[in-house]
């Protein structure tokens, strides 16, 4: 199987992972491991985070996705607002 990001630039190189989220084939230069904190519930619907983090690994695309929410939320959390917002 070849990298799906390559193969759109015409490049041919191995797969090492497939993308958590879309699924896409992706090479060790389009491939991003990242920390999966899972939790599990406690009494009163607390949750816990088990460690040690799982490993997920995303294509460069969601990644960039996943950052954005991130940043929407921190902007969020900080009462900050889009200049759209304000119209």
């Amino acid at each position: 199987m070849n990298c799906f990001d390559c193969a759109a630039s015409g490049h041919v190189t191995t797969v090492v992972a497939v993308c958590h989220d879309c699924g896409a084939a992706v090479c060790t230069e389009h491939a991003v491991a990242r920390d999966h904190h899972l939790t599990r519930t406690a009494t009163i619907n607390r949750l816990i985070v088990v460690e040690p983090p799982a490993r997920l690994i995303c294509c460069l695309v969601c990644t960039a996705a996943h950052d954005a929410v991130r940043h929407e939320v921190d902007n969020h959390d900080h009462g900050w607002r889009h200049a759209a917002s304000h119209q």
